[in-house]
Formats: C-alpha cells, structure tokens, sequence
C-alpha cells in the first residue's frame, strides 16, 4: 500500500471515529435535555421545569409561632411580601461548641426581588425567653432557630421563619469551590494572622480591588485584634455580596452541585436542599450592590456597658433599632 492510499486510509478511519463521536454525544445531549431535562440541575436553570414551592408549601414547612411574645414591637406583618431570613455564621470547634458571631436579619421583597441585609452585633446583651438576659450570640446553642427567632419577636418586633447556618469549615470550602472572591472596598484593614498568610503574621488589605482566597477571605471577615465588631459586620457583608455574585455567574451555576454538597454536609438550616437550586434560579441577574440595600446595628443603636460580672456588652438602643428595621424591611 502505498502512502497516499494509507494517508487516505488514515484520514477515514479519523473521520469515521469523529462521526460516531459526534452522534453519540448529540444523542446523550438530546437526552439530557428532552428524556432526563426534568433531571439534570442545568437545564433546569434554563427553564421551567424546576418548579418553585408555591408560597403555601414554603409556609407549611416552617416552623409555626406558637405565641406572639410581644406584639407590640410588630415590625412586619407576617402576611406581607417581605419574607423574613437569618444567615448565621458559626464558629464550631468540637471541644468548645460554638456562638453565631455572624447574625445577619435577611429580608427579601417576592414582589419586586429586592433584599435587604441587618447585621447584628454578637455582643448585644438582649432578652432571651425562659433564660434571662445575655448575649444575642449565645442564643442558637442555647434553644435553636426557635429560640432565636423568639428572641428577635420579643426584642425587636421581627420574627424569621428560615435560616441558614454555615461553620468556618463550610465557608473555606464555599470559597475553594468558587475559586477565590473579588469585591472592592473602601477600607484598610490591617490586623493580626497566622504565619501561613504571612511570616510576620500581620496582614493588610484593601482599599480598592480585594482578590481573597479561602484562607484570607476567613481572617477577613474574622479579624479582630485591631477592628471592632462593626468593622467585622462590614467586612462579613462584603464577602457575602462577593460570593453572591459569584454563585449567580455562569461559572459559579456550574459549580452548583459542589455548592449544593457543602450545602447538605456543612450547613444547618430548615431550607430543605431540593428548595436551593429554584431559589437560586429565581436570583439569576440578581446583583448584589444594585439590588441589596445594607445596614448594620452600630454604635449609633448601641451603648457599650460591662455587666456585674466583668463582660463588656452592646446595650441595645430600642427606638434606633427600630427605624433601621422599619426603613429596611420597607420596598415601596
């Protein structure tokens, strides 16, 4: 045979192999899309076939109020578009249990999908029912989301229905999976870090262009040896809107099923998982800075005071609380 017939012969055999390569994976996309569509998390963020909870089911999954505590403070009323989230942040460790130094109040508008975002300060010394007065960030381990949602009904009105609660460990993996976030930021921040971020261990970002891989994103939003509390509640809502972002972008709905796993392993929450992936379909254009007003409980609504037994608190300023949360939880 001579080298133009086994040049040919070549080519032929090329050819054949990509043909057969190419009707096999048009056939399994065309699977994928008509036979198993209903069943694959991509096509059903292209369309309509992930059916979102209709308002009755969402409502018979949470947790009913079995009192109105005190409903003078009434902010909203449960019955209006306003749906009512917390997103807490924990700081877990097996031999020490933990405390949410991360409160943020999450109110989403279904009418016009806006949001906004209440961070709470971890030392605000409030009432919790049945145990007395003491800090908000004691409250989860003391008695739950119940017990916290309580807690914000008898102190400020408000009373969350859902929640979500991340450990330090879900959040690096949040932030592996996504590869790092980005956010711009109009401060420095300089304070105390390990050695492995660097060897003087005292690290500096911003202002401007922020990139943080998992390591730096959590002494970010940790760090408190040279910043307040409030400083922390700014910076923890700058690497919520930078993973938000980040999540609703084409390369972070690839990555959703990796987020979904963290989710179920790592996340304590009574959204059930098959309610994630419509709730984010819903969120797809949503943009963070655009489309999410922010606020914090700051020195202005607060009163710093050290209790009988030597602990430094936030005292609660009631009626400055409250014109936060009424302006925040108002879309019209």
């Amino acid at each position: 045979m001579n080298k133009k017939k086994l040049r040919l012969l070549r080519q032929s055999v090329l050819l054949t192999f990509l043909l057969i390569i190419c009707l096999v994976s048009s056939g399994m996309i065309y699977l994928g899309s008509t036979v198993f569509r209903s069943q694959l998390p991509f096509f059903q963020l292209l369309d309509g076939n992930a059916e979102i909870s209709s308002e009755n089911d969402i409502d018979n999954e949470e947790t009913d109020i079995s009192q109105e505590i005190n409903p003078e403070n009434e902010v909203i009323d449960n019955e209006s578009d306003v749906r009512l989230y917390m997103l807490l942040g924990s700081d877990y460790r097996p031999e020490s249990g933990f405390r949410t130094d991360t409160l943020i109040l999450v109110a989403l508008d279904r009418s016009s999908n806006r949001a906004s975002i209440v961070s709470f300060p971890r030392d605000l010394w409030v009432f919790i029912p049945g145990y007395g007065e003491q800090r908000i960030n004691t409250v989860m381990q003391l008695g739950g989301f119940n017990l916290l949602a309580d807690t914000l009904q008898y102190n400020f009105g408000v009373y969350p229905r859902q929640y979500a609660m991340i450990n330090m460990a879900g959040f690096l993996e949040i932030i592996d999976v996504l590869g790092g976030v980005e956010f711009t930021t109009e401060y420095t921040t300089a304070d105390a870090c390990d050695g492995s971020l660097d060897p003087d261990r005292w690290c500096e970002v911003g202002p401007g262009l922020v990139s943080l891989n998992s390591d730096w994103a959590l002494w970010y939003v940790r760090a408190r040896y040279n910043s307040s509390d409030f400083e922390r509640m700014r910076r923890t809502q700058e690497v919520i809107g930078a993973v938000v972002d980040k999540v609703l972008s084409p390369s972070g709905i690839i990555k959703l099923p990796a987020l979904l796993s963290i989710y179920e392993s790592e996340v304590e929450s009574n959204i059930n998982p098959d309610q994630v992936l419509p709730m984010v379909k819903l969120a797809v254009g949503f943009n963070f800075e655009e489309d999410v007003r922010r606020y914090s409980i700051g020195p202005n609504e607060t009163t710093s005071w050290t209790t009988a037994q030597g602990a430094a608190v936030l005292l609660p300023n009631l009626p400055a609380i409250q014109l936060i949360l009424q302006e925040a939880l108002n879309f019209e």
